[in-house]
């Protein structure tokens, strides 16, 4: 439960500390790190005495999606007459939701604890929100009973901003909020407020969008027209990559064939791994079946149940399975060593046989280097030996073309 849905309370706190937000009842410091700023944006959105703003916005956290619902309440700083400052809370929900009537029921009673135990006469009374006191609402265990799984839009992270103007918040909001979360693909967080002073100063200041409960229906139906454009168009994916299979399927089975039949001419004595390749075919033909009929159960639950990144994760996963499993079927033994004789991939033969061309020559070169050095040093010698000879018989039996003669003793 520590890290599925846990507390943040924040606050404007003057100089020095200025804005601060710290978490509890749960959470750890490697989801905190992923979290967003609660702090409002004055330029745009100013909180009034008397004044109440809720929001909703979805932020990734590595693998995961923090869905938070929040409230804030006007509030002021200590020895300072700066208006919009406020107090906050904020329910963090981890991939899960719980149902929008017991979240804003729960988050009522934290905030109300929270501003009862820190607020004094309109005052935040502490200057950080690592001291703030707070208490456990009395239903945030029956949360956890209640957690659900919920489709996850792309998070915006475009700037955009929504105001949402209800005239009732008492049942409007838990409906409005049950319906937020497909626009936050859209915004970054969008707010509710039934305060005409909030509503007014954000009309004025123009930076953020507001719209009153009518303008959030449109924006509802435009969205619902977007998705369902996403949904006609995965559908359309899903169903062009099945007729594709067909055009695979021949592809790869001719090929196994091609390579099964040269195998068979080529090295009759590898039956074994022939079988084992004919085996393959039968793999490959199972594994597109079963991959086909879960294309029909991914376009059956995207019909019925609309959930377009869930069924997208579902369809990669299959998808690098079914790939893994191809592969490894078309990565037997013999197909492997046959390639290297089929026309079409020279590049395998060519690196077998390159090295032997090489090595011959260099063999022959160097044998040949060996016997001319030999020849050379036989020439040599036996010329230096008959130079030497023919100088010792001139010496000994000529002088000047006469003979010789030794001295009597």
């Amino acid at each position: 439960m520590g890290s599925t849905y846990f507390f943040s309370a924040f606050g404007t706190f003057g100089n020095p500390n200025g804005f601060r937000q710290s978490y509890f009842l749960g959470g750890n410091a490697e989801i905190a790190k992923n979290i967003r700023t609660f702090d409002l944006k004055t330029d745009a959105i100013k909180l009034f005495p008397g004044s109440r703003v809720y929001g909703m916005r979805i932020e990734p956290a590595g693998s995961s999606s923090l869905i938070s619902y929040t409230v804030y309440t006007f509030a002021k700083e200590q020895n300072s007459q700066r208006g919009g400052t406020f107090i906050g809370s904020s329910l963090i929900f981890v991939d899960k939701i719980a149902p929008e009537g017991l979240v804003i029921d729960v988050l009522d009673e934290f905030h109300q604890h929270l501003e009862d135990r820190n607020v004094a006469d309109g005052t935040i009374a502490i200057n950080h929100s690592d001291k703030f006191s707070i208490d456990k609402p009395k239903d945030f265990d029956k949360i956890n009973l209640n957690l659900r799984q919920v489709e996850i839009p792309g998070t915006a992270q475009s700037g955009n901003y929504l105001m949402v103007y209800m005239e009732k918040s008492s049942t409007q909001l838990q409906s409005l909020l049950s319906r937020t979360a497909g626009l936050l693909s859209t915004y970054d967080m969008i707010y509710f407020t039934e305060n005409r002073e909030v509503a007014e100063f954000v009309q004025q200041k123009g930076i953020f969008k507001i719209v009153d409960g009518k303008g959030f229906d449109r924006e509802i139906q435009k969205s619902d027209e977007e998705k369902s454009k996403l949904i006609n168009s995965c559908i359309q994916e899903l169903e062009q990559e099945k007729e594709n299979l067909k055009e695979d399927r021949k592809a790869i089975i001719n090929d196994l064939e091609k390579q099964i039949a040269q195998n068979e001419r080529k090295h009759q004595e590898n039956e074994k791994k022939i079988t084992e390749s004919k085996g393959g075919i039968v793999t490959i033909n199972q594994e597109f079946d079963q991959y086909a009929a879960k294309i029909d159960d991914l376009v059956k639950n995207l019909k019925s149940d609309g959930k377009v990144e869930f069924i997208r994760k579902q369809h990669l996963e299959s998808r690098k399975i079914f790939a893994d499993k191809i592969r490894l079927s078309r990565d037997i033994g013999t197909i492997s060593s046959v390639n290297a004789l089929l026309p079409g991939h020279p590049g395998n033969l060519k690196p077998a046989l390159g090295r032997i061309p090489e090595d011959f020559s260099r063999r022959n070169s160097e044998e040949h280097r060996k016997t001319k050095l030999n020849g050379y040093k036989i020439a040599f010698w036996s010329l230096l030996l008959l130079l030497t000879t023919g100088a010792v018989c001139y010496i000994m039996f000529f002088n000047g073309g006469k003979i010789i003669e030794f001295p009597e003793d």
